[in-house]
């Protein structure tokens, strides 16, 4: 029974959180010993303390590996219908281009965290995640992700001002961000980032 709706739920190289798992029909304890008898008979994997997987058979290595940024994806930032997070800092600032540096420490602002910050190991990543002053969703997600960009650009940017400041308009442009999206989440702005807003020029650039 937990076999085919792992199959049916998840699939190959997706992470399985034992905690979040609720299955009709089986109790927590139920569902644990099924996992552990999964695990013995080589069907699932045991990833870390809690995650498993189901690896592909075959290949090079004999069997897939399970991927330890998904695993961070999926258990702070986004699920399969739902975001619920984002990555910040240095590694934000790479995916935009403003730097080349690689970071120690992954950055997350999650809702699935109640703390101001602290410090988790997801297999040989170290993660730091800290709540959301503001709940975290598929309409402002990327927004807030960029905002703390702007605020913490001087910090992470290998680039002239200019250049930093035109990656970051190009940014708003491809993502079509709009006012309204903006005057919903103003109430995390910080005055620091809302006055690079308007000396950048970036708040020029949200459509109506």
């Amino acid at each position: 029974m937990l076999k085919s709706y792992l199959m049916e739920n998840f699939g190959y190289n997706e992470p399985i959180f034992i905690n979040d798992l609720s299955v009709e029909g089986l109790s927590e304890n139920a569902v644990r010993q099924s996992v552990k008898r999964l695990v013995a008979k080589g069907f699932l994997e045991r990833y870390d303390n809690g995650i498993y997987y189901i690896p592909k058979r075959g290949g090079l290595l004999g069997k897939s590996y399970l991927d330890p940024f998904l695993v961070i994806t999926r258990k702070y930032v986004q699920g399969k219908s739902e975001t619920y997070g984002y990555v910040t800092g240095i590694s934000f600032a790479n995916q935009l281009g403003l730097t080349t540096q690689m970071p120690a420490v992954i950055e997350v602002v999650t809702n699935r965290e109640a703390t101001n910050g602290r410090m988790v190991k997801i297999g040989n990543l170290t993660v730091r995640i800290k709540k959301s002053t503001l709940t975290v969703s598929d309409s402002n997600a990327e927004l807030l992700q960029l905002l703390d960009s702007i605020g913490q650009a001087e910090k992470y940017t290998e680039l002239p001002m200019k250049e930093t400041i035109d990656t970051m308009i190009s940014y708003v442009k491809q993502k079509r961000f709009t006012k309204e999206q903006l005057s919903e989440v103003s109430s995390v702005l910080t005055g620091a980032t809302a006055k690079k807003l308007i000396e950048w020029g970036i708040i020029y650039e949200f459509a109506s």
